[in-house]
């Protein structure tokens, strides 16, 4: 009776971590594929590609650790981007006189230029720890 108790606990723990493995594979391709769809999109896109990388599932601990260092990445970069597109739209309505150099929104936009720089700075010194972690899940799972 012991024996087969033994065996039948050994079966169940056998499927649970069979079960978790691809969940795991699951895991770290979607967020391999949302980091990869990030990087290819033109500027414009990336802020909505990084809630992709923000959303993406994740219970296994190293694909947690890549969504966190990957998400902080996307995130700097995405925010600097769309201020970005705030300075250009604001130096837009300059030139085009819709908006008055006395104003207090052109007064600002250097100030947005300067922070936008800074997140986009950002976001790329974070990049590399990013790309580490894709690069162990890629080999990791055979993605």
């Amino acid at each position: 009776m012991t024996r087969l108790l033994r065996a039948a606990c050994a079966g169940v723990l056998l499927s649970s971590v069979l079960l978790a493995c691809p969940s795991s594979k699951q895991e770290a391709a979607s967020l391999v594929a949302a980091v990869d769809r990030f990087r290819k999109a033109e500027n414009v896109d990336k802020p909505e590609r990084e809630k992709a990388i923000a959303q993406a599932a994740c219970a296994d601990a190293e694909v947690c650790e890549a969504k966190r260092l990957c998400d902080t990445s996307a995130k700097a970069t995405a925010a600097g981007l769309l201020l970005k597109g705030e300075v250009e739209r604001g130096l837009a309505a300059l030139e085009n006189g819709t908006l008055a150099k006395t104003d207090d929104a052109a007064k600002a936009l250097p100030a947005k230029l300067d922070e936008a720089e800074r997140l986009v700075r950002e976001g790329h010194a974070e990049m590399p720890a990013c790309d580490q972690k894709i690069l162990a899940l890629r080999g990791r799972y055979d993605l």
